[in-house]
């Protein structure tokens, strides 16, 4: 019989299916950075790992509205969200933002690991997965494995400081009506501030960094639409305190 030159493919590659390499299902992923190097880095270097991966950019978030919008959406999405909060912004407000923006797309965040309260937030937020870029491509790569598959990734370094955190929380006492918009470390922030104490000993008692205290106290001001700490405080447990009295400094540090 003649043979028309062209090796038979072999099982194994027949039972992959389109878009398998190397044994592996080929997964489509959006990765949403506003940072060219970090976005063209990542992207790159998990393209190059494991040629399975579709790696698709976008630079901000309208962009990769745009492009869900225009096709198949990714197995997928990874976000660095520290890069898409702006100056002075909130990164936990981001997180939120990010959440709902992807409909029922998988979605996990790169984190720095300086807002400690970022993996808790996102795990209540339902998103499926919180990498620290402390990691390597490796373990970047499994994390999307796994999320694309179903699961969900959250290192156990950030798994030890949940349990802590949450039973902190657990103890804070509830906020009155004046605060009920604020999330649950920002209720226990504002606790310990009509308690009087500084950022240095909350930031000690709930386990954070003096810089992610302040941020904190700072939200809180904006959410209130307070000028300093007494006057969250008075605004948030108003009409239970009379007005009048202030029994915090105006602004300790």
């Amino acid at each position: 019989m003649a043979s028309s030159g062209k090796p038979a493919p072999s099982p194994c590659t027949a039972a992959r299916g389109p878009g398998a390499v190397n044994g592996h299902r080929g997964i489509a992923a959006l990765l949403l950075d506003e940072i060219p190097l970090t976005r063209e880095c990542l992207s790159a270097g998990l393209s190059l790992r494991d040629p399975s991966l579709t790696m698709r950019t976008a630079a901000s978030l309208d962009e990769a509205k745009a492009m869900l919008a225009g096709g198949p959406p990714p197995a997928v999405v990874l976000c660095n969200v520290v890069s898409l909060t702006p100056p002075n912004g909130s990164i936990l407000a981001t997180l939120r933002e990010l959440a709902g923006a992807f409909g029922g797309t998988p979605l996990v965040v790169l984190s720095d690991g300086e807002e400690a309260e970022l993996p808790l937030e996102a795990s209540r937020l339902g998103v499926r997965g919180c990498l620290p870029t402390s990691v390597g491509l490796a373990v970047a790569q499994e994390a999307v494995r796994l999320v694309a598959g179903g699961g969900t990734f959250f290192p156990s370094p950030f798994l030890h400081r949940l349990l802590p955190r949450r039973e902190a929380m657990e103890d804070d006492p509830p906020m009155p009506s004046g605060g009920a918009a604020l999330t649950a470390r920002q209720r226990g922030v504002l606790q310990r501030l009509r308690e009087g104490k500084s950022n240095r000993v909350i930031a000690q008692e709930l386990g954070i960094s003096e810089n992610t205290a302040k941020v904190h106290v700072r939200d809180i001001l904006r959410a209130l639409g307070a000028v300093n700490r007494a006057d969250a405080v008075r605004k948030a447990w108003q009409p239970a305190e009379p007005a009048g009295q202030e029994t915090l400094s105006q602004d300790q540090e």
